[in-house]
């Protein structure tokens, strides 16, 4: 069963003028291997209706999930919505809009989707390296590596759960990443699972989005394991996984030495637009410099440092955990 996720349409404007009551399904749109916004529009004509979506993958309709906004009134025709996330890959959904009201409940007329089916995505680790593994509350496994007194997970977070089982909210729609200075996350242009996902800052400082018994490193952390692979100059390269399967060429200097295996998974910026995938890859820390802002780190395709910068807390990075001491 999918799970809701929050936010606004991109467009919020109302549709083109509908007179009378009137509900209708619209094209499922941001449709990812596990997700997808489903939508329609409702005229209420003077009603006050609760508006919610049904799928299933079948006509039965067995899933209901509230629409945002949850209740239409008045006379003109809004746009509705809902992000579903949680659902099977490769798989065809039916839905439908659903306006209750007194009278009783009116449908839109029957839509369907499919997901995407998964891409075939490995990660090309250090074959001399020795790796451990860890298990998320969605239960993706990483493999770890151990750097000094560190032990660090050598793949990006994917997980769509805090580590109390609370859904982290999915956010595809670019306006409503920009508005919500609250805990998010999406999937660069709704389909790149294999890089990782992308969070906003406030996942971090809300709860424990790692496993149980790690966290998000702070910038400290970050500079300890820099400083263990030799500074700023040269841990780039020894932390990018190497080749250019997912980097861009020439992935300069990159030698995987620490088994780190960086990926270049973009970015997500404040306007909700996406960035640099195969380019360059983004890592939250967890400390901050003022209530908007928190450090991160950077390695890019045409050069073998790594870059240590400061930011909005409203972009989207990916996020690599570290072991508790």
């Amino acid at each position: 069963k999918g799970s809701q996720g929050v936010g606004e349409q991109e467009n919020d404007e109302d549709d083109e003028e509908v007179k009378g009551f009137a509900v209708t399904t619209k094209a499922a749109t941001s449709i990812g291997r596990g997700w997808a916004t489903l939508n329609g529009s409702v005229n209420a004509d003077n009603r006050v209706c609760t508006i919610s979506f049904e799928y299933d993958t079948s006509t039965e309709f067995k899933n209901s999930v509230s629409a945002t906004p949850a209740t239409v009134q008045g006379d003109t025709t809004k746009t509705v919505y809902v992000n579903l996330s949680g659902l099977e890959p490769g798989t065809e959904y039916f839905f439908r809009v659903k306006a209750e009201y007194t009278g009783g409940p009116t449908y839109g007329s029957d839509m369907s989707f499919k997901t995407t089916t998964p891409k075939n995505f490995s990660i090309v680790f250090n074959p001399g390296a020795v790796y451990g593994s860890v298990e998320d509350i969605d239960g993706n496994t990483y493999k770890t590596i151990t750097a000094g007194t560190q032990t660090w997970m050598a793949e990006n977070l994917r997980v769509t759960r805090f580590n109390d089982g609370t859904e982290i909210p999915f956010v595809p729609v670019a306006l409503t990443w920009y508005t919500k200075a609250v805990p998010a996350y999406c999937w660069y242009n709704a389909d790149s699972l294999g890089y990782g996902a992308l969070y906003n800052w406030y996942t971090i400082g809300t709860k424990n989005v790692c496993p149980e018994g790690w966290h998000v490193p702070s910038d400290a952390e970050w500079s300890a394991l820099v400083e263990h692979l030799g500074g700023e100059a040269a841990a780039g390269g020894k932390l990018k996984e190497t080749g250019t399967t997912h980097w861009n060429v020439p992935n300069y200097g990159a030698t995987n030495e620490s088994g780190f295996s960086a990926l270049p998974g973009g970015y997500r910026n404040t306007g909700g637009t996406f960035f640099s995938i195969r380019q360059k890859g983004y890592w939250w820390t967890s400390t901050e410099i003022s209530s908007i802002q928190s450090y991160y780190r950077a390695m890019g395709y045409n050069y073998s440092n790594i870059d240590r910068t400061a930011t909005s807390k409203i972009s989207g990075f990916s996020i690599r955990c570290v072991k508790d001491n």
